[in-house]
């Protein structure tokens, strides 16, 4: 057998049309987030088994490529793999990526949706491809060469990105699981299990529990199931992305992000409500929101990366390290907390983080997922500002990007630790948009912020297994402090 060469293209010049930038935002199909990568580099680790991959964004790189390919001397072959007509299955796809090493002719890994395909090529239809100057000059190569390529039968479904409903179905539930948790979709019904039995349960007997007025608002939960030490529940699959990967994209407009208050702060006021007095409703607060504290930060001293990020924050600048912060974030809460003058405490989801919201602008559909669970109506009782504070911690805290891995942790002149978001992170338009809608609903910006502190605190030793997210987490924690203190 000749010994060829074996070339993989991944062709990210695309972007997106405008109907569905509303779900991608204004970047390239490449740079879409799926479960803390970007897709591009999925893509690109696919294909270990080839020679090498180049990666195109611009037209400049397709014709540089296109020029080497015509200077090289022997057989090759290319596999081209455009960013718009995405693999749902990346495993499998990377069985069949390696399968092809051996073609004899052109192969298409998918039939032509529109103007494209995955394929394996001969130079020169390579270079043709990459060289088309429209996409109906491109189109009517890919069919040229369709006609006479050989079809892959394989169990890998491709969708073309450029239709806003094969996109939201590629970018739902691509959001990373706890690492106790797991989820799959069956056709229309999406699943998830864990080995915490009783967190399942909860999550499931949640949507039961609340009141008719705030079911609206949730993803109805059916199908509990326990086998052995682990146990499920099924959820309808819609194919919504959630919001905060339209967030983190930048696919908001002003008037989508107007449609998300309107849909949060309704569901803020569905809340079932316990009157119980002032004081009642601060003492939850301690225990909720205090104690949690007091416990999360105990796990993180006794943890060797705990040790390792404390280390980093004094060495950074951060006064008191992780401890310095907390001491500083207590007394803030605790004055949020007897200032605040809620007599009543809230039926409450417990975890409305933008990762957990599916929101679609279009029809202005809005729904919570992944609550925090109760299995007793008294266990989903808390104290309010809690929910809010949760959706603060998204929309001015930027917990998603940096959940995400969309951050970087910079070194100041003064030797001193900084954040930095991807695309400067929550844009100032959003923020002064959630803080005016705070203030209409009377609600204190200030003592959600507190809690918000507590909340970005609390999760530090959830995530020690990316010890930069609980750097950025902390970096964040002394931005809102500075606010605080500054009042």
């Amino acid at each position: 057998m000749v010994n060829r060469g074996y070339h993989v293209i991944v062709d990210d010049r695309e972007a997106p049309p405008a109907e569905v930038q509303r779900l991608s935002g204004d970047v390239h199909f490449g740079n879409l987030l799926r479960r803390r990568r970007r897709y591009l580099d999925e893509l690109v680790a696919t294909a270990v088994d080839a020679d090498d991959v180049t990666v195109l964004r611009t037209d400049e790189e397709a014709e540089q490529l296109a020029r080497r390919m015509e200077a090289a001397r022997g057989e090759a072959l290319w596999l081209r793999l455009p960013t718009s007509i995405a693999p749902l299955d990346l495993a499998g796809l990377r069985v069949q990526i390696g399968k092809m090493r051996y073609a004899l002719e052109p192969m298409m890994l998918a039939p032509v949706s529109e103007d494209d395909a995955p394929m394996v090529l001969f130079p020169a239809q390579a270079i043709a491809i990459l060289r088309a100057e429209s996409t109906k000059a491109r189109r009517a190569r890919v069919y040229q060469i369709a006609e006479e390529a050989t079809q892959v039968h394989h169990d890998v479904p491709f969708v073309d990105l450029r239709d806003a409903a094969a996109l939201g179905r590629f970018l739902s539930g691509a959001t990373e699981p706890r690492a106790f948790n797991s989820l799959s979709a069956e056709k229309d019904v999406f699943v998830k299990s864990s080995t915490d039995i009783e967190k399942m349960r909860a999550e499931h007997d949640f949507y039961a529990l609340a009141r008719p007025e705030m079911q609206r608002f949730l993803l109805p939960t059916f199908g509990f199931e326990q086998d052995g030490r682990t146990a499920s529940y099924r959820m309808e699959n819609l194919r919504v992305p959630d919001a905060a990967l339209q967030f983190v994209l930048g696919a908001f407009t002003e008037t989508q992000f107007d449609q998300l208050l309107d849909q949060f702060f309704a569901f803020i006021a569905a809340r079932e409500r316990e009157t119980v007095g002032r004081k009642p409703v601060a003492d939850a607060g301690r225990t909720q929101i205090l104690e949690k504290l007091y416990q999360r930060m105990d796990r993180l001293a006794h943890s060797e990366a705990g040790r390792r990020i404390e280390a980093m924050l004094v060495a950074g600048g951060v006064a008191g390290g992780v401890i310095g912060l907390a001491e500083r974030a207590v007394p803030l809460i605790e004055a949020a907390l007897a200032r605040h003058p809620s007599d009543f405490l809230a039926f409450s989801h417990g975890d409305p983080c933008l990762s957990n919201i599916l929101f679609d602008g279009r029809i202005g559909l809005f729904r919570l997922i992944d609550p925090r669970g109760a299995s007793a109506r008294a266990d989903a009782m808390m104290h309010p500002l809690y929910d809010l504070a949760k959706f603060s911690h998204s929309v001015l805290g930027g917990y998603d990007f940096v959940n995400n891995d969309l951050f970087g942790i910079e070194v100041g002149p003064d030797l001193g630790l900084e954040l930095q978001f991807h695309r400067g992170g929550p844009p100032d338009w959003v923020q002064a948009a959630f803080r005016d809608r705070v203030a209409r609903e009377g609600w204190d910006m200030r003592d959600i912020r507190a809690v918000e502190a507590s909340l970005f605190l609390s999760m530090l030793p959830l995530h020690l297994d990316h010890e930069r997210k609980p750097l950025g987490f902390c970096l964040i924690v002394r931005r809102i402090l500075k606010e605080l203190e500054d009042r």
